[in-house]
């Protein structure tokens, strides 16, 4: 128990500490861990959704993006269960977190095969709850992926975040404002509607906010 205290951090790898040098791009690395991190307190659902949306909002040019429709569901609503077509080559949404796990697995199996060269970063948002070791396992098994893994919930593995309604005690590198659903939704469906005119079709509602 004691040991498990210790790795309870109001972040301490969030601390600004970057000593002048340009953060990394990616939101999630902040708060990532090589063996995972876990997010828990009044603004642990903030932080993923906020991580979530500055992922998305990258599109191709950032990470994939693993995450179960359950989680998907939890953090954005229902709002976007089916992915827009420029986000569709990079978000892949598994029913379950067991679907989710062999998607990475054999992700993990084609990269090898392929080699790493080109092969972009992956950010895993996941509710291990009862299945922290089979997790655990999955991430010992993709030594060769860049695999950023942020789980609700506490984390036995790793650090475990809390996350105040505020946000992290020491903020990271980044502008970081916590986003509520609804902003981030806004946030995403102006993104959507400004690649529209590459193809995409709006749907109802999927107007910019005024």
């Amino acid at each position: 128990m004691i040991q498990w205290l210790l790795r309870l951090t109001t972040p301490g790898l969030n601390q600004c500490a970057c000593g002048g040098s340009a953060p990394d791009p990616f939101l999630a690395r902040a708060f990532s861990h090589p063996q995972g991190a876990g997010v828990i307190g009044p603004g642990a659902q903030r932080l993923l959704r906020t991580v979530l949306a500055d992922a998305l909002a990258r599109g191709a040019e950032g990470c994939d993006v693993v995450i179960a429709r359950p989680d998907l569901e939890r953090l954005l609503g229902t709002a976007f269960l089916q992915v827009p077509l420029h986000l569709a080559p990079v978000v892949h949404i598994t029913d379950t977190l067991e679907d989710a796990i062999e998607h990475l697995e054999s992700r993990a199996y084609a990269t090898t095969a392929a080699g790493m060269v080109g092969q972009p970063p992956v950010l895993w948002l996941a509710t291990p709850g009862d299945d922290a070791d089979v997790v655990h396992q999955t991430l010992e098994n993709q030594p060769s992926t860049d695999l950023i893994a942020l789980f609700s919930g506490p984390w036995p593995y790793g650090p475990t975040h809390f996350i105040t309604t505020d946000g992290p005690q020491h903020p990271p590198c980044h502008n970081l404002d916590l986003l509520t659903r609804d902003q981030a939704v806004a946030r995403l469906r102006t993104l959507i509607w400004a690649n529209s005119g590459s193809g995409d079709q709006e749907t109802s509602g999927e107007r910019p906010p005024s």
